[in-house]
């Protein structure tokens, strides 16, 4: 199929349809837009700050802008949003509304129309004071039951208070700025103003309750927390130092590292002491044993064993103050410092007594007295001291023991109460530190909230926005013409009418060799008796390469249905044959021949027409009856010249012709030529096989141009 031949012709073909049913589609549609109603728009223009504003947190701010910007258009259109805009704009309209004059909130034909159909229950709930009172009041009577006046309204297809209608809000980001532009399209001006006024209201306010909400209720959250743990921090401090003053406990580490020291220093000096002691003890018993009995009187005397004593008592005292004093403090101990004086004076005193032993001056082994004795001395009072330490070291190792056995369980109590601090000090710090983070959120919400700003305030128009009743009429042409042509294709492509010779291939599988016009139209009448002439001879100049000379060639024409028109298109046939010279017989065969035995069982043509009288013609064309219900005998089919078929061009093609032409080729066979001619075709599918037909005027030969894309021809005849 050649494709821009088909679209040429297709065109062409329904180019009264396309035409007109345009025009009509278009003229309808321009009739009804003039009674479009006018609509105006009006815009605001809100500052975010979301990009380019001042935040605590920057990274964030980036991040989220995205988020914030959607956020933005949902609230908008959120149902929380539309009911308040809802009932605000009702109940504004509802209290400055005028009956006789349009004003800038509702024009005199809408709210003679608001008041008209609204219940005069709900007309007295109106506060003409009060925006705010009317609407509380408007929403309780929409809360109260689903059935009422109020839910209806928001609910219904109101065209100004609907959820519907106000959803129709548009909420965009202007470009990539900090810009969110609000507009609103309806056809009262006033309204429209009011409209976009409380969306952005109810943004700016909405927005502002969110963020805050959460991030309040967050601190308020850890406020609690921070104080209650405060609390518990104090307590347990409190505690922990009401434990240690009942204990004695000031610091437990320093004081067991004190007492650890302490207890140290006491085993170093009684090592010391014991010592001192055992080395005097060993060298009195020596020196005892050499002195004379004289000598051991004397020093047996009363006087000297007070003073011996009298230095025991002192030398107990200095240990005592020295054993719990450290160096430092021991030096400037004055108390100490006098035991240290008196015990240097008892010392000296004993040496004194000493040197009194004169009635001696050598002992029994030749030794001078006053050096014996006063080794001797010195020993004894060395072991006084040393005697005098440990019993007063003795003394104190059992206090040592009881405040070993007094700080070891305190120890493992106070590390206890210290953990719980510790764990509650870390909790607490941690719930300050969110704290403060929560603080510095709510302080980065206030800088950004702090930036919506409206821009370009709501405008009331005073001119309604430019109709669109143009660009409808120009759709209603385009689209009109659009659907007749997609309607025509799929008609092109179901309908099973043979029309013409592409399409007889397509549903038969036979190419006609020619058509015939049939007997035209009253305004082509008298061309068509030409146009079937010129068709016959061109259908004739085909089919003589099939006639044999010096024989009878034998035509069988046939048609698959009744009045096909095979008359007819032999009337023609017959007239070329006989144009050019030869002699043709036509032979009608009725239906009434065709029941006869002789006629089924027939061999050759001789049962109807004479074979002596057949040898006077070149062509017998013979007209059987109708396929559908007759059969014709295999051997007239085979002895034929050619098989001929008749169709008419404006017939439906059926299944059941499909199974009688397929028939009828399994009955003729291969070797006889069939072709099909189509009769009753229009003038320009004639034309296909004949070329252009009389009259030849201007506007055919135009219409044949377009038809066949001849885009630069001129048709000029060359002589």
């Amino acid at each position: 199929m050649d494709i821009p031949l088909f679209i040429s012709r297709f065109l062409y073909r329904n180019r009264y349809k396309l035409l007109i049913g345009s025009i009509v589609v278009t003229i309808i549609v321009a009739y009804f837009t003039q009674f479009l109603p006018k609509t105006y728009t009006v815009k605001t223009t809100i500052y975010t700050g979301l990009v380019s504003g001042t935040t605590i947190d920057e990274t964030a701010n980036r991040q989220s802008v995205g988020t914030i910007f959607d956020n933005l258009f949902n609230l908008v259109k959120a149902q929380s949003t539309l009911e308040n805009v809802s009932l605000r704009l009702l109940s504004m309209n509802l209290i400055y509304g005028n009956p006789n004059a349009d004003n800038t909130y509702i024009s005199a034909e809408n709210y003679r129309l608001l008041v008209s159909r609204m219940p005069q229950e709900v007309l007295n709930l109106v506060d003409k004071n009060s925006v705010e009172i009317t609407a509380e009041r408007l929403r309780k009577v929409e809360k109260t039951s689903g059935g009422n006046y109020i839910y209806n309204l928001l609910n219904g297809g109101d065209p100004h208070y609907s959820y519907a209608a106000l959803s129709d809000v548009k909420v965009s980001r202007v470009q990539n700025s900090d810009m969110v532009e609000i507009s609103y399209t309806n056809n009262d001006p006033g309204i429209t103003t009011n409209t976009v006024k409380l969306f952005n209201e109810e943004l700016l306010a909405s927005y502002n309750k969110l963020r805050y909400n959460s991030t309040n209720d967050v601190i308020e959250y850890f406020e609690e927390e921070v104080d209650k743990l405060r609390r518990q921090l104090t307590q347990q401090e409190n505690e922990l130092t009401e434990y240690n003053v009942d204990n004695n406990i000031i610091n437990y580490n320093e004081q067991t590292s004190a007492l650890a020291t302490s207890y140290n220093n006491y085993l170093d000096r009684y090592d010391e002491a014991l010592m001192a002691y055992r080395r005097s003890s060993m060298v009195i018993e020596e020196m005892e044993q050499h002195m004379t009995d004289s000598e051991k009187l004397y020093f047996s005397n009363r006087d000297f064993l007070d003073k011996l004593n009298r230095l025991t008592d002192i030398n107990s005292k200095v240990v005592e103050t020295e054993l719990f004093s450290s160096d430092e403090v021991a030096s400037r101990d004055a108390r100490l410092n006098d035991y240290k004086k008196q015990l240097a004076e008892n010392e000296k005193s004993l040496h004194e007594l000493s040197d009194s032993i004169n009635a001696f001056r050598y002992t029994s082994h030749g030794m001078a007295s006053d050096e014996y004795v006063a080794q001797w001395l010195t020993a004894v009072i060395e072991r006084t001291k040393a005697e005098a330490e440990i019993e007063v070291l003795d003394s104190r190792r059992g206090d040592f023991a009881a405040t070993y056995r007094q700080l070891s369980p305190l120890g493992t109590e106070i590390k206890r109460r210290e953990r719980e601090i510790s764990f509650t000090e870390k909790s607490y710090i941690e719930m300050l530190h969110s704290l403060n983070e929560a603080y510095a959120r709510k302080k980065n919400l206030q800088l950004t909230t702090a930036n919506l700003n409206t821009v370009n305030e709501p405008v009331f128009p005073l001119a309604p926005n430019k109709s669109k009743r143009f660009l409808y009429v120009v759709a209603a042409f385009c689209g009109s013409i659009a659907f007749i042509i997609l309607y025509q294709l799929l008609v092109e492509m179901l309908d099973r009418t043979l029309r013409d010779g592409d399409r007889t291939l397509r549903l038969t599988g036979v190419a006609p060799v020619g058509a015939l016009v049939g007997k035209g139209s009253a305004r082509t009448r008298k061309y068509v008796d030409a146009w079937n002439q010129l068709a016959a001879a061109n259908i004739c100049s085909k089919l003589n390469r099939y006639l044999k000379p010096r024989t009878v060639n034998y035509v069988n024409v046939v048609g698959i249905d009744r009045r096909e028109g095979k008359s007819f298109v032999i009337e023609y046939l017959k007239k070329e044959w006989e144009r050019i010279g030869l002699q043709v017989k036509y032979v009608d065969i009725d239906i009434e021949q065709t029941e006869t035995q002789g006629y089924v069982l027939t061999e050759d043509f001789s049962c109807i027409i004479d074979p002596s009288e057949a040898v006077n013609y070149n062509v017998v064309i013979v007209e059987h009856p109708s396929l559908m219900s007759n059969s014709i005998p295999p051997k007239m089919l085979h002895l034929a010249s050619m098989n001929l078929l008749v169709a008419n061009a404006r017939r439906v093609w059926r299944k059941s012709d499909t199974d009688t032409l397929k028939n009828f080729e399994e009955e003729a066979g291969g070797d006889v030529p069939f072709k099909m001619i189509l009769n009753n075709a229009n003038r320009f599918d004639v034309e296909d096989y004949t070329g252009d037909l009389p009259p030849s005027m201007y506007h055919h030969r135009l219409v044949t141009r377009f038809m066949h894309i001849g885009l630069t021809s001129r048709g000029n005849a060359v002589e």
